[in-house]
């Protein structure tokens, strides 16, 4: 009875989260088969999800039908991406089991969806047969750039993140401009950039330093950062891509919230009036990721819960202090920020005795947190087994 209802268990744990069951099957099938199709698509919109750690088929096909709801350019650059990023990470002989998971295609999904929905308003570039070779080479490059960060970074246990991303967008990004002969603070129509917008423009600080705070305005900024992750900054994409968080993970879906709406705060703080970049959702993405983050690397204990909150906070901080240095160049900060502070708060669990736990064996964090406890417990109980004994023996001695 007790091995029916473990294996009842089982098979229902296949099919929430991160979905194994799926990964299971596929791994079984050959490449050089009609399941090249599946496996590619299973790969595409796990690599969708993984940009948030929502290691899901299910949680990329709500965020697929978010871009194409939100700007379906995007949404055919990510097909674009997972398809490249596919062939070449098994040209570059990636492990079979970060192909399928995604892991080592969602840089280049991040490099077609901000390529496609930001790149052309700053370089002036159209949207057009030569923008698309342009960005099939540039996810060639990413792909190379992955394999050979992670190489790098591979002794010290930590991960690369969007790392490769941010490499590779700037990289882009740059190029772009060069060739339409801009330099510095120069946008395609000559005006001076004050700002890191998806408009291209923000107000300068002369024009209403006073206004006051419109705070509905904030809290939907809360709710857009989940959407400015991929490029898709409205409300309708970003509560479909939030449940597409919800559907992996209803604990990480609400760290995220709680980082957004961390960052929406101090981007009130450390941003001029109107506000206009918090109200976008534009402060709280970077701070969202940050706070999510540390839930699926890191065990869910209070350590981790204050940690995640710092982390936001550290997140949004770098974001204020690097845009200056990122709007000089007309450069968006992009995910700079999230790695900067995440990988800050990860090498914490690489130190001798750390109060924050890695997670060894990561699938999602209610499964993390549920195993945790349970490995806490059995510990109890083999502790207090021996003490049981010994008060035994001392019974069994003083009878006698």
């Amino acid at each position: 009875m007790n091995n029916r209802r473990q294996e009842k268990v089982t098979w229902w744990l296949g099919w929430v989260g991160d979905m194994p069951r799926v990964t299971t099957f596929l791994l079984q099938k050959p490449w050089l088969s009609a399941w090249a199709l599946p496996k590619t698509v299973n790969a595409t919109l796990r690599a969708i999800g993984i940009v948030a750690f929502a290691n899901s088929p299910l949680s990329g096909l709500f965020i697929l039908s978010a871009m194409f709801v939100g700007n379906p350019a995007v949404a055919w650059a990510s097909l674009l991406a997972g398809l490249v990023g596919v062939v070449f990470s098994k040209l570059l002989h990636q492990p079979e089991q970060l192909i399928s998971d995604g892991a080592v295609v969602f840089n280049g999904v991040l490099v077609g969806c901000i390529s496609v929905a930001l790149f052309p308003s700053l370089s002036g570039h159209q949207v057009d047969a030569l923008f698309w070779l342009a960005l099939t080479a540039m996810l060639v490059i990413t792909a190379y750039i992955d394999k050979g960060l992670n190489a790098l970074m591979s002794p010290s246990t930590l991960p690369a993140l969007s790392v490769p991303f941010n490499i590779a967008a700037v990289l882009m990004l740059l190029s772009m401009r060069s060739s339409a002969g801009l330099t510095g603070t120069l946008g395609p129509d000559m005006q001076h950039y004050s700002g890191s917008n998806d408009s291209g423009a923000l107000p300068s600080l002369s024009e209403n330093t006073t206004e006051k705070v419109e705070w509905l305005k904030v809290m939907e900024g809360s709710v857009l950062a989940a959407g400015q992750i991929y490029g898709v900054g409205t409300m309708d994409a970003s509560i479909l891509i939030l449940l597409g968080f919800l559907v992996f993970s209803p604990l990480l879906t609400l760290f995220f919230l709680i980082g957004s709406v961390i960052g929406s705060l101090l981007g009130v703080l450390m941003s001029p009036a109107p506000y206009l970049e918090v109200y976008a959702g534009l402060w709280g993405y970077n701070a969202l990721l940050t706070a999510g983050g540390v839930v699926y690397f890191l065990q869910v204990t209070p350590a981790a819960v204050l940690a995640a909150a710092v982390a936001a906070t550290l997140a949004a901080l770098v974001q204020a202090a690097s845009g200056h240095v990122f709007s000089a160049m007309m450069v968006p900060v992009l995910s700079y920020p999230f790695n900067v502070a995440l990988l800050l708060l990860l090498a914490i669990s690489t130190t001798p005795d750390p109060p924050l736990l890695w997670v060894q064996h990561r699938t999602f964090p209610e499964q993390h947190l549920y195993l945790h406890l349970k490995a806490l417990r059995r510990k109890d109980q083999n502790v207090a087994a021996p003490e049981n004994r010994n008060q035994e023996e001392l019974q069994q001695i003083t009878s006698k």
